[in-house]
């Protein structure tokens, strides 16, 4: 993960505006593309699949802030929702996200596309029940069958692209390598204690030393 408090500041702003173009490039291909790519009307949520990407890779608190950013570029393209409510539900959906990943999952490849379907679905059912509370009942018009089938085409979708956009967010949220003075000790036990135990000893000299002479 990345620690952006420990960051300088020309290395923050190296990370600032990696992700700030892995999100235009997301919009960019939302409005051209993405778009048109709908299953029973329904398009795919690239910017909310990048929030819930970015909690994946990086945490909890930077996936709530890539949600945010990227709620709120979402909210200029949406018409029939007040401005910011995609942006609170992504930013949601990234934290929660981030801290699943930081209490109990594990980085793995096999599962990026079943998180990134389920932080989807969260972040779509979130943007639905924050929208009727805020008075935007349209959202739930069609009924709740409708909201479910939403969600689920959305995580399929998440499914699908997962692993580039896992990959984009990767590299945007990493941060400079760590000196090795700075690297913290090897751990006891397990595979460091194992090494070192294993560690080849330095070949003898095959000189033998000569016993001392004694004196008769």
């Amino acid at each position: 993960m990345v620690a952006t408090d420990r960051l300088t500041g020309v290395e923050l702003v190296k990370v600032v505006a990696k992700v700030v173009a892995v999100l235009l490039i997301g919009i960019l291909i939302q409005t051209c593309f993405g778009n048109d790519l709908r299953v029973d009307d329904v398009a795919p949520d690239f910017m909310l699949l990048l929030a819930v990407c970015a909690g994946f890779v990086a945490g909890p608190d930077e996936g709530a802030l890539v949600g945010f950013v990227a709620g709120l570029i979402s909210d200029l393209f949406l018409q029939n929702t007040p401005f910011g409510l995609m942006a609170l539900a992504a930013c949601l959906a990234g934290y929660v996200v981030g801290w699943a990943r930081a209490s109990f999952l594990r980085p793995h490849p096999a599962i990026v596309p079943i998180v990134a379907a389920g932080g989807t679905a969260l972040g779509v059912l979130l943007f639905v029940a924050i929208g009727y509370v805020v008075g935007q009942a349209q959202l739930v018009a069609p009924g709740e069958k409708w909201v479910a089938v939403v969600a689920f085409i959305e995580a399929c979708y998440a499914a699908v692209f997962a692993l580039p956009a896992a990959m984009l967010m990767g590299w945007a949220l990493k941060g400079p390598s760590a000196p090795p003075s700075s690297l913290p000790p090897p751990m006891r036990g397990g595979f460091s204690e194992f090494s070192a135990r294993r560690r080849p000893k330095a070949p003898r000299s095959r000189r033998r030393r000569r016993a001392p002479a004694r004196v008769r």
